[in-house]
Order: C-alpha cells, then structure tokens, then sequence
C-alpha cells in the first residue's frame, strides 16, 4: 500500500530540513536565511548589484503597457538588479526576480486613477525602499527623486526610435502629483489627458524616473564602498516652500501642515505677500 504524506507531515519535513541548512550553512561560515536568499547579512534591504541606468530607462519605456508607470519604474529597476546579480549571487538573482511584480499596477495614475502621487515616483521610491535598509540613506534618495520629479524639465527620455527627435513637450510639474503633472503637460501639447499623446509622455516620463533612481542607487553603493565618492546630500529648503514651512510645518508656528511640495502650485494666494496684507 502506498503511503502518502499529509500536509501538515510534508511541513514538518520542511521545516526540518530548512534549519539543516541554516545550521550547516551556519558550520561552513556562510551565515544565510534560505528563506530570503536576497538579504544582506541578516539587514533589511535586499543585496543590489549596480545596473546600467540607459538598460533600465529603455527597459521602463518597453513595459510601460504592461502595467503602467508605476509597475513598469519598479519592475525595470529591479528586475535588472536581479539580472546583474545573475553570475555573482544566483541565488539572490532568483528571489529578487520572483519579486511579485504584479502588485504595483494599483499605482496607476496616482493609485488607481486618483491623480494623487505620480505612480512613476512611487514606484521608484519602492525600488529605493527594497535595495536601502539605511533611514536616512532611504529619506535621502527619495527626497532627491521627488525634487528631481518636481523641479525637472521632463520628460528627457527619447525611446530608440526617435533619438534624433526635436522639440518633444516637456513641463515642470512644480508638483508630484499626476493630477497636477498631468494635466500641465496636456495643456503644454494642446492634448487631452486620455489622448495616447499623453500616454506616450507618461511612458517616457517612467523611463526618466527608472534611470534616475538607478543612478542614485549606484552613487549610494559606491558611496558606502569608496570613502573618497561624495554621499547623496540631504534635501535643502528652497522657495516658495522654505516660507511656508517656517510657519506651517511641524516646527514653525502654525504646525498645520505636512509636506515638502511646492505649496504655491495648489495655493497660489497663499503667498508671503498675501499674508502681509
């Protein structure tokens, strides 16, 4: 008679041989959670390797459709991480590339059509939160890819077919969100927002911001690996929001207000004069 092995037996078994490994592992000096071969000595963030940031912006453009801004940042990012790290960590390569990726097109359009934060910043400062246990580090890079998103003449990326193209629109948003990024560019190309005009600029806008984050990521390992690389500088206070935050952010006087945005973009009467008069 043939025997079978329950689910609940199979789970012992399992288990069993998991804690062999990690106690082997563990003898031979390898110290390793085979449950999560993409750790990095036991820290939270996953091991990055460093990756081309032209592969990555080309590689964001390519998949734009199949899951849009969001989906399409985060998953060029790392899934040419896992590809970097095929010869030297295969293991890790596996794990990260069975990332499931999936779960990022609710991003879309600033989370599922609601226009708030643009899914191609979200998904870069996930990318960001996966590869960066360190707070700061993390807060740093982040902050530098919303400035980047807000203050950048975008979008910059030119897909192969149209490198030699000239005169493509391009806007600052003076905001990160897509309701505002959006609609500023449609108005600058004379589209609609549901024209594949603005489709198209949002493509490339994911490609723009795939490629900057991996640039800062690798400005971030080389940081921490050669002392005499310059680390990724703090966010500084610049106009008109430095005058708001003195009275409105957490430590000024009013202490109403939480944000790092540009304010005057969605209050333009709330202004220094205004409040002076």
């Amino acid at each position: 008679m043939t025997q079978r092995m329950n689910r609940r037996a199979a789970l012992r078994v399992f288990g069993a041989s998991a804690a062999l490994a990690t106690v082997a592992g563990a003898v031979k000096g390898e110290e390793k959670d085979i449950r999560n071969a993409a750790l990095v000595d036991g820290a939270e963030a996953w091991k990055y390797e460093p990756v081309e940031p032209d592969e990555v912006a080309d590689a964001a453009y390519a998949n734009y459709k199949a899951g849009r801004c969001m989906y399409t940042t985060f998953r060029a990012v790392v899934a040419n991480v896992a590809k970097a790290l095929e010869s030297r960590d295969p293991m890790a390569a596996r794990e990260i590339a069975a990332f499931p990726f999936h779960m990022m097109r609710y991003g879309d359009s600033g989370g599922n059509g609601w226009g708030a934060t643009c899914g191609s910043l979200n998904g870069a400062m996930a990318a960001v939160g996966l590869f960066v246990s360190d707070s700061n580090a993390r807060k740093t890079i982040c902050d530098q890819l919303a400035l980047y998103y807000e203050q950048t003449m975008l979008p910059c990326y030119k897909p192969p077919q149209a490198r030699e193209e000239q005169g493509y629109t391009q806007t600052i948003s003076n905001s990160i969100l897509c309701h505002i990024s959006s609609a500023k560019w449609a108005a600058a190309a004379k589209v609609r927002t549901s024209s594949p005009e603005r489709t198209e600029r949002c493509s490339r806008l994911s490609a723009d911001l795939a490629q900057k984050t991996v640039e800062l990521l690798n400005l971030n390992l080389a940081a921490l690996n050669d002392s005499k690389v310059e680390p990724i500088g703090p966010l500084k206070k610049r106009q008109p929001a430095k005058e708001c935050a003195e009275c409105h952010d957490k430590s000024g006087t009013n202490a109403d207000m939480i944000g790092k945005m540009n304010c005057t973009e969605c209050h333009p009467e709330k202004t220094v004069e205004h409040h002076l008069e």
